[in-house]
């Protein structure tokens, strides 16, 4: 049988990445980008560099490469090929749409699927990883998270499922209480933010030699400092584990899922961070749906975007 090729474009915290997957699963092509400042034009600009990138570095099999599938966050809408982004107004959001499907294909002429980051990386934890179970939550930080359900991607009515977050209001609270715990969360889990205010405060922290000359802090800096040791590394990653298991506990009471995978970036927050992560869950998840529940980083990492959108398109022939 004539071996095929399907090229996957993943976006994630850190970077960009782009595999050529052969058929039969085997990567045989990669490239990668890094990425500090997310935006629209940005992501759109490294997309572009990685798949000129990845065509270049796979000439030889260009002739048996039956098309590409890019996975990045947004609201997917996989029959137009668009991806919806959210901009913060006054009251809400609104949301862009970006054809990104048209635009790729005219471009570098091969079919193109645009698939939703945490599902794509859902598929890929299940199809290399975990294949024996068929219930699986794969977390994308704590902004959105990837389902498998019964052995499929479960996306919902239209596409969008597995945002975890509502639309913030200028009231949000009722008499039941306050619920602003519920609105989008930044991709960090708020990190960064909450380690310079505790700089701010004075707190003595090897974080501060971090910050670059405009005032910058990265997240893998605080990932560092914690694995030294760092107090305020420490706590407010801790702070962030605890936030993220609470959202898990959630999720794990309302799906029961067998295995919650954390990736997005946080995989390699450290294994204290994952040890707070379960401590929480243990506390709020209930007890009877704990009793097999596994709860691990993922073992794919930052592959696991490229891997898992061009691993659908084999599985499920999504191109059109």
């Amino acid at each position: 049988m004539r071996k095929k090729y399907v090229i996957g474009i993943g976006l994630n915290l850190f970077d960009a990445q782009a595999s050529l997957l052969r058929n039969d699963g085997k990567i045989v092509v990669h490239t990668e980008k890094k990425r500090k400042f997310i935006t629209a034009n940005e992501t759109i600009d490294i997309c572009v560099s990685l798949f000129e990138d990845i065509l270049k570095k796979s000439k030889k099999y260009r002739d048996s490469i039956i098309g590409a599938g890019l996975a990045l966050g947004g609201i997917v809408n996989r029959k137009k090929g668009e991806v919806y982004w959210p901009q913060r107004r006054e009251r809400g959001y609104m949301y862009i749409s970006v054809p990104l499907k048209k635009y790729l294909e005219e471009k570098f002429r091969l079919p193109t699927y645009i698939e939703n980051d945490a599902n794509a990386c859902a598929w890929a934890e299940y199809r290399r990883n975990y294949k024996d179970y068929k219930n699986i939550i794969y977390m994308f930080s704590g902004v959105g998270c990837g389902i498998i359900l019964d052995g499929e991607l479960y996306v919902g009515g239209e596409g969008g499922a597995g945002e975890l977050f509502i639309n913030p209001q200028p009231v949000m609270s009722s008499y039941l209480g306050d619920f602003r715990f519920l609105t989008q969360w930044p991709h960090d889990l708020g990190v960064i933010k909450r380690a310079k205010e505790l700089i701010s405060l004075g707190r003595e922290t090897r974080l501060v030699k971090r910050i670059d000359s405009a005032g910058n802090l990265f997240l893998e800096d605080v990932f560092l400092e914690a694995k030294n040791k760092d107090k305020v590394a420490c706590e407010v990653l801790e702070e962030a584990a605890f936030s993220l298991g609470v959202k898990i506990s959630f999720l794990v009471n309302l799906i029961n899922p067998q295995i919650v995978v954390i990736g997005g970036g946080f995989e390699e927050a450290g294994d204290f961070f994952l040890k707070k992560v379960i401590q929480t869950i243990k506390k709020y998840a209930f007890s009877f749906l704990q009793k097999s529940l596994k709860v691990e980083f993922s073992s794919l990492g930052r592959k696991a975007t490229s891997l898992g959108v061009a691993q659908l398109i084999i599985d499920k022939g999504c191109l059109h």
